[in-house]
């Protein structure tokens, strides 16, 4: 057994375990990291679900090196058990989930900022107004139809690329959970979870050169998925979002069993 194929089982151990609290907050964490631009966007989006964030501070210089989760359940406001990052799972530790943003002095002072002092920096236009454009639909599609290209010329050798394809597809599948699965125990969560075990490893944050700027990188997605309004549909253009993202699903993860059944056709629970 390869080194990969015992990390993997031993994270399938570790979340038979675990129980489902840890994979919910999995699921919350990629999506909030999805769609944020920097630290401190992250921190505000994932305290806005109601998830109890800590701060790990360095016992050196006062540094924020980690944090503390409690994710809480929408419908009965029961906290699960306390987690810290380092056992959330790799990929989603505080250094890997830095690895993602653009490096600023300044917003790195906002972030440990907003760790200590909670609401103390202003939140920005994109993290609180929601969006009335069905247009954005249509901009979501073409930003996944173009990461898909860009996929399409990955050899199948280049593991961190993939692994980084899988922690984006699988952060956008998990705010479409968010959205319209309000138990988080539909098909888009199921995606996310299987697709996020691919990103469960060291480095899946870092962006590869292949997908530098202006490469399409499912922001465009993630943002209309958490801040259209949810009243606001385009049935036509969802339906073909939902089959580009099947073909990321099926393109970072071939063997996996969602990618499996849903190259199958098997999508009505996608679609409804």
């Amino acid at each position: 057994m390869s080194f990969e194929q015992q990390m993997l089982a031993g994270i399938e151990r570790r979340e038979d375990s675990d129980g489902s609290d840890h994979r919910m907050l999995r699921r919350m964490l990629r999506a909030t990291a999805a769609v944020s631009l920097s630290e401190v966007e992250w921190i505000r989006r994932t305290r806005a679900t109601g998830t109890v964030l800590q701060p790990r501070v360095s016992v050196v210089d006062g540094y924020v090196v980690g944090y503390i989760a409690q994710w809480r359940d929408s419908h009965s406001a029961r906290l699960g058990p306390a987690i810290i990052d380092l056992d959330v799972g790799a990929g989603l530790s505080l250094p890997e989930l830095r690895d993602g943003w653009e490096p600023d002095p300044h917003a790195a002072a906002d972030a440990q900022t907003e760790w200590k002092l909670p609401r103390s920096v202003a939140p920005s236009a994109r993290e609180t107004v929601l969006w009335a454009d069905a247009e954005l639909w249509a901009y979501a599609l073409a930003d996944v139809r173009g990461f898909n290209k860009t996929l399409a010329g990955v050899a199948s050798s280049e593991r961190a690329v993939w692994r980084w394809a899988a922690s984006r597809v699988a952060g956008v599948l998990a705010l479409w959970s968010g959205r319209i699965e309000p138990d988080a125990r539909g098909a888009f969560a199921v995606a996310a979870h299987e697709v996020g075990r691919s990103a469960l490893a060291t480095g899946s944050r870092a962006r590869p050169h292949i997908f530098q700027s202006p490469a399409p990188d499912l922001d465009k997605a993630a943002f209309a998925l958490a801040q259209l309004c949810r009243k606001v549909h385009d049935p036509s253009t969802e339906s073909d979002l939902v089959g580009a993202l099947i073909t990321s699903i099926a393109t970072t993860v071939p063997t996996s069993v969602i990618g499996c059944q849903l190259r199958s056709g098997r999508t009505s629970r996608l679609q409804s």
